[in-house]
Order: structure tokens, then sequence, then C-alpha cells
């Protein structure tokens, strides 16, 4: 049995679910995001929008100005708490859910590292639009390749969202029969 699924409680997943809530709503209801995002043209930032293209950045970056430039970098740093907070989160509920449910074995217990792959497409696309703001006003050769990073990452966020729906389910499918 994976660590994970050991390591998973029913209040373990419960703590984790309000801290991922509470971390979530301070970095992004104070600080650089608010400030960045009503600068944005539109009123929404790169990351949340799929299929950003590269001229699309540069008048992202334009926009906002050189104080929006600095907030926005000082954003993508502390945006690594979405992955670790959400992802973490996620990955102690999709194994209580499984260890509820009677999946201890086999192929379905990893399942709660999915949210890996939601850490990594999510710091990468930190790291490239960081770096974009940074070498700002040269383009980052880095930026084409937020169309796919913003796209997996959702895709990802979605794949996690599938996993706790299919899994809680199958859990509460299971009483109703037993």
């Amino acid at each position: 049995m994976p660590w994970i699924l050991r390591f998973a409680t029913g209040p373990r997943a419960l703590i984790a679910v309000a801290i991922a809530l509470v971390g979530q709503g301070v970095p992004l209801g104070t600080g650089p995001f608010p400030r960045v995002r009503a600068l944005a043209p539109g009123g929404m930032l790169p990351e949340e929008q799929i299929g950003y293209m590269p001229e699309m950045m540069m008048m992202f970056l334009r926009a906002i100005g050189p104080e929006g430039r600095a907030d926005y970098i000082l954003f993508q740093r502390l945006d690594i708490l979405t992955p670790l907070l959400m992802g973490g989160a996620a990955a102690i509920v999709i194994a209580w859910l499984l260890k509820r449910g009677g999946t201890t074995t086999g192929r379905a217990t990893w399942l709660p590292y999915v949210p890996v792959l939601f850490l990594l497409t999510e710091v990468v696309e930190d790291f490239v639009l960081a770096r974009a703001a940074q070498v700002f006003p040269d383009p980052s050769p880095l930026t084409p390749s937020l169309i796919v990073l913003t796209g997996a990452k959702f895709a990802v966020m979605f794949a996690m969202g599938a996993i706790i729906i299919i899994c809680g389910w199958r859990l509460a499918w299971r009483k109703k029969e037993g």
C-alpha cells in the first residue's frame, strides 16, 4: 500500500481541504494578484486562459507597466502555493476515498499521485511567465510553451476533479449497495 493511502484519513482530508481553501484565499485575495489582475486587459491573467499566444503575452506585459510586471513576478513566486495546497489536498482526498472504498492495491492506488503532474505543470508555467516579465521588452523564447503548459495544467486539474468525483461516486454507490 503506498504511503499516501496509509497517511490519508477523513480528518486529514478535511484539514487539507480547509488549509487549501484558506491558503489559496490569502494570496489570491491580497498582495500582488488582485493588483495585477486589475491592470490586466480583460481582467484575466495569462495563466487563466488556454491558448495564450506570445503576442498576447507581450501586450499583457506592456499593459500592466513596470510596477505591474514587478508585482506579476512576485505573484509567480507566490503561486507555488497553488499546486502545493490544491494538489496536496486533492492527493489526500483521492487517497482517502480509495482507502474508504477498499481500493488499497493495484494500479488505482497510484491515482493520488496525479496531482504531482499539476505541481510540475504549474511550477514550469510560473517560471515561464516570470521569465517573460523579467526579460520584457524582449520576447522570451519560452513563451510559446505556454499554450501547452496552460492546457496541460487545466487538463490535470480536470483529471483531479474527475478522479475525486468518480472515487466519491464509487464509494457512495458501494455504501448504497452494502
